[in-house]
């Protein structure tokens, strides 16, 4: 087992996310039991469009996460963590570093009454006119989430920070630990007939193990980086973040038109059943996503300490070696999960009738390893605080949006991932063009230390 582990690439911050995944895998396939068993068909379609209507909060958020994290690994390359939990180093790096936290603490305050503002009446109007008749008493499970949502974002940039100085290990753990209480607490929920007031608890269970983490592991790097006599040295939004960010933020936006406009559609089309099925099986395709997307999404940090050193030649063997293990693991997954589906179909299983006919799930689960390789070149060159895929990401999500809305009403799921599928070929064949151009051009020139 050590060998294969080995052989697979996984080291302790993989065994943490790994972890945390397969728990979301195996607290997945509980809590599909827990919906089918607890919620009616329609309350399962409300389930999963509270998560696709929520994920608007893209809009607000800006991608300003991902690019938090870039800019805390570049500075940490300068910086070293004492045994005391606190850094140490170059201090116009910690001052800058201290810059960024100061920064995201502002930026997110505003991003979380944005939310409430704006996302609550959003979601409040759409499943008022969109109710297709149905009794489901859905009001207080959205205000309630939707606060616990804008907490929850609130806390993501801290937690980027962390990852970019290279707590991955640590911040993977926390969120193994968050997942776990959260999904105990979404299962108690449902056994009492809560019913969908299961995903606000979740939420707000996952806040309270967050904020008590912080402050049981890190309030002395808090209280000595925010006291600390360092020279004014600050990182400039317009100048530094802004022309990095409104890219990945563009990319981010896309991302949503690419994931999360299946299930509204065909709630709005087709009713809460077809919701929920998308829904449903949207959950079991991105869990296997993010279990291969762990390898690189780890190595994000260690990417951009290479990148800062100028050691190109140790990040293009770290990178390659990444891909293939990821995407070996992301094949052999899906290879499962469509031998489970047909079994699944045979055993004529009730649990098959609240996911996707075999047909459209099978597209799902091929473009999902086709995006894999997208995402993995998209995060190498991430690295280096630019985002060259921005217009290939707007041109991918305004394709599945417009494919979305012209088939959906008539060919629902399948057309759906059939034009999800021929997109994502094209993506492919376009995002590795890039992948190696900018590769060539960026590295040509420079000289490692």
């Amino acid at each position: 087992m050590k060998k294969l582990l080995n052989a697979l690439g996984v080291d302790r911050a993989i065994a943490y996310t790994l972890l945390g995944r397969g728990w979301g895998v195996l607290s997945g396939l509980i809590t599909l039991w827990f919906i089918s068993r607890y919620l009616a068909p329609a309350e399962q379609g409300f389930y999963y469009t509270f998560a696709s209507v929520l994920a608007l909060q893209v809009v607000f958020e800006l991608g300003m996460s991902y690019v938090v994290m870039q800019f805390a690994s570049h500075e940490m390359a300068n910086l070293t963590w004492t045994a005391g939990g606190i850094l140490e180093g170059d201090e116009k790096a910690k001052s800058r570093m201290r810059s960024l936290l100061a920064l995201v603490v502002k930026w997110y305050s505003a991003i979380s009454l944005l939310i409430v503002l704006g996302i609550l009446p959003a979601g409040w109007i759409f499943f008022t006119m969109n109710n297709h008749g149905t009794n489901v008493i859905w009001q207080l499970a959205w205000i309630w989430l939707v606060l616990a949502a804008a907490l929850n974002i609130f806390i993501t940039p801290i937690f980027a920070i962390f990852e970019g100085c290279g707590r991955v290990a640590e911040v993977a753990r926390m969120r193994m630990t968050q997942g776990i209480m959260g999904s105990i607490a979404a299962w108690l929920m449902f056994a009492v007939g809560g019913g969908l007031l299961a995903m606000p608890v979740m939420n707000t269970v996952m806040v309270i193990v967050a904020l008590f983490w912080l402050w049981y592991r890190y309030r002395m790097f808090f209280k000595e980086l925010l006291s600390a006599h360092l020279p004014a040295s600050h990182i400039g939004w317009k100048t530094e973040i802004w022309p990095f960010q409104w890219k990945v933020a563009l990319s981010w936006l896309s991302g949503y038109f690419i994931f999360q406009l299946f299930v509204p559609v065909l709630f709005a089309y087709r009713g809460p059943l077809e919701a929920g099925q998308m829904g449903m099986s949207l959950s079991i395709a991105m869990a296997l996503s993010s279990v291969a997307m762990a390898w690189v999404n780890t190595k994000a940090p260690l990417f951009g300490n290479l990148v800062a050193l100028k050691r190109f030649q140790e990040l293009d063997v770290l990178f390659f070696r990444v891909l293939r293990q990821s995407a070996l693991v992301i094949m052999l997954g899906g290879v499962v999960l469509l031998i489970g589906d047909w079994l699944l179909v045979n055993m004529g299983s009730a649990i098959h009738e609240r996911i996707l006919p075999i047909l459209p799930f099978a597209l799902l689960i091929c473009t999902v390893v086709i995006n894999h390789i997208v995402f993995a070149e998209a995060a190498y060159l991430r690295s280096h605080k630019e985002e060259p895929f921005m217009w290939l990401s707007i041109a991918v999500g305004l394709l599945i949006a417009v494919i979305t809305l012209l088939v959906g009403k008539q060919y629902g799921a399948t057309g759906m991932m059939m034009g999800y599928f021929i997109v994502s070929l094209v993506s492919l064949g376009c995002g590795t063009w890039i992948f190696r151009l900018k590769k060539s051009e960026w590295h040509e020139n420079q000289v490692e230390d």
